[in-house]
């Protein structure tokens, strides 16, 4: 398994290339991933998307007409992408197949696990696939996703932090910044969780 990424559009949206012996599989195409995606992929599997936020999503429609492709999101956050509460869309779509909390896609060879973690949004998720976590808006390095959008929620964003100190280890590629480990930010995952 390689991983590759690129970060696009104005908010700085970490899309990533998971290379796999079968293909490739597309996590959080945002804006501007459409024509790298088309340099970088030979034969794509699948786009998975950590939550419905339109810097994660932007490019899914462009990706799944060119390839052919299902566009996976979670159950709670599909609403976005046919809705578009930001306003800020190109073209608002219909995913194909809704996740809930530990569905698992094999792909490629490689089993792709989605985890709920409610906050940042309904439906916000993590993904992992072995000792790798996307953890789109849910958490960064030194940092979370933010709560105050709508359709977000403190409370809830609360119960997941607390909730995923209870994971085992992993390495993590976030939707913003830089990667980093789940062992190195206990201690910031806990102090924001605190705080909320």
């Amino acid at each position: 398994m390689q991983i590759i990424s690129r970060a696009f559009g104005i908010y700085g949206t970490n899309c990533y290339v998971v290379i796999l012996d079968g293909g490739e599989v597309i996590i959080d195409p945002g804006d501007g991933a459409y024509e790298w995606i088309k340099r970088v992929c030979k034969n794509p599997l699948a786009i998975l998307c950590t939550h419905g936020h339109f810097d994660h999503v932007y490019d899914c429609l462009a990706i799944k007409d060119e390839f052919k492709i299902k566009i996976y999101i979670p159950k709670d956050d599909a609403f976005m992408c046919q809705n578009d509460p930001f306003g800020l869309l190109k073209a608002k779509f219909e995913p194909d197949i809704m996740v809930d909390d530990k569905d698992e896609i094999e792909l490629g060879g490689v089993k792709f696990c989605f985890h709920h973690f409610a906050g940042h949004t309904p439906g916000c998720s993590v993904i992992t696939a072995g000792e790798i976590m996307f953890s789109g808006d849910f958490i960064f390095k030194d940092s979370i996703g933010r709560y105050d959008f709508p359709f977000s929620d403190g409370k809830l964003m609360k119960k997941s932090l607390y909730k995923v100190l209870e994971f085992k280890n992993y390495k993590i590629y976030p939707g913003h910044g830089e990667p980093t480990t789940l062992d190195s930010q206990r201690s910031s995952l806990t102090r924001w969780a605190q705080a909320i």
